[in-house]
């Protein structure tokens, strides 16, 4: 701040100086130079006045700021008398420090060999701080394979599980269909009983239908009229079938023509018969008779010459001893050769 005062009173005074040099000088000039001179000392004069004005200007800053670093001096010097104040009381304190120092350096020394067995302790912790680190990586790269390997587990354990699910739900289905079974099985096995009953009894009815079969009569007959033409003449005819081809039961008789029925019962019979028709011989007849009474009576009309043939059948319920026999009408012809055209047959269709 004194610094900066003395050169403001430095400049002033060779700013003072500087005007009263130009003011000796000017007269001198003049004297010299005339009118010209004399213009150059009034634009000197200005130059100087303006310079003048500038360094009032300055100075009238320089004063400001000469107070503001006064006033910063005056709180500088109160900062700094605190700050003696309190470096004294600080000596103070480090007095006392400094006789505690005294007081604890025994007790320092003391730690310090206390420090150094826990240092020992401590580096001997640190070397099996060490090793448990080591150890405890080579757990921790074991935990993690282990918990690999449970994730794997996990993973197949939900997969198992699932399976045992699909395992169990097919395994309520199939004793679903178990159980179902058995019920049919039960209903088929009742059912099968019932058959079994049933096919014993129809085993017993057929045993008793076998039994009955044997023991009742058998019946049958079937027989050819013989080779050529028969004729009856005036009078009817009773036609023998002479040529037997089966009679079974001897019921019918090839020498008589009739059939006698040996039980009650009813009896099927059919006849077929033929002749060549023409001019000659136009009209076929056949009758057929029961215990000498006629039951049909059939014709066939036909001129070509070949072959004609009439067929018929009833069925008849007999008694005991009933006969049976074909009766040609007479006036009329049959024929008959090997190949059986005009035949009679009969059976029991079952007894009465």
């Amino acid at each position: 701040m004194r610094a900066a005062i003395s050169l403001l009173v430095l400049l002033l005074s060779m700013c003072g100086a500087q005007t009263r040099s130009t003011q000796t000088e000017v007269p001198t000039e003049s004297q010299g130079t005339g009118a010209a001179a004399a213009a150059a000392e009034v634009s000197t004069q200005l130059d100087v006045s303006a310079e003048l004005k500038e360094l009032r200007d300055m100075v009238v800053e320089l004063t400001t700021t000469v107070k503001v670093l006064e006033a910063e001096n005056e709180a500088m010097k109160t900062r700094l008398t605190a700050s003696e104040t309190e470096v004294t009381h600080l000596k103070t304190a480090t007095g006392e420090l400094k006789t505690r120092l005294d007081v604890t350096q025994p007790e320092v020394t003391h730690l310090k060999l206390a420090n150094e067995d826990a240092l020992a302790e401590l580096e001997k912790h640190e070397q099996e701080l060490a090793a448990l680190k080591k150890e405890n990586g080579e757990l921790r790269t074991r935990l993690t394979a282990s918990e690999t390997e449970v994730k794997d587990l996990k993973m197949d354990s939900a997969a198992h599980e699932q399976e045992l699910a699909a395992l169990k739900t097919r395994l309520a289905a199939s004793e679903t269909v178990i159980d179902d079974l058995k019920m049919e099985n039960a209903a088929q096995e009742a059912e099968l009983t019932a058959v079994k009953t049933r096919l014993a009894a129809t085993e017993t009815e057929v045993d008793n239908l076998e039994n009955e079969i044997r023991a009742a009569p058998k019946v049958a007959f079937s027989a050819g009229l013989g080779n050529g033409y028969i004729q009856s003449g005036s009078n009817d005819l009773n036609l023998v079938f002479s040529r037997v081809i089966t009679n079974v039961g001897e019921a019918y008789s090839n020498t008589s023509g009739f059939f006698t029925a040996p039980v009650r019962g009813v009896y099927y019979f059919r006849f077929t018969v033929a002749d060549i028709l023409d001019s000659s011989s136009l009209y076929m007849y056949i009758r057929m008779h029961k215990n000498g009474q006629q039951l049909m009576w059939l014709s066939e009309h036909d001129t070509d010459g070949y072959h004609t043939y009439l067929s018929s059948g009833l069925t008849l319920q007999l008694e005991k001893g009933d006969t049976v026999n074909m009766v040609l009408p007479a006036g009329y012809r049959l024929y008959d050769d090997s190949n059986n055209h005009s035949t009679f047959s009969g059976f029991l269709l079952f007894p009465l």
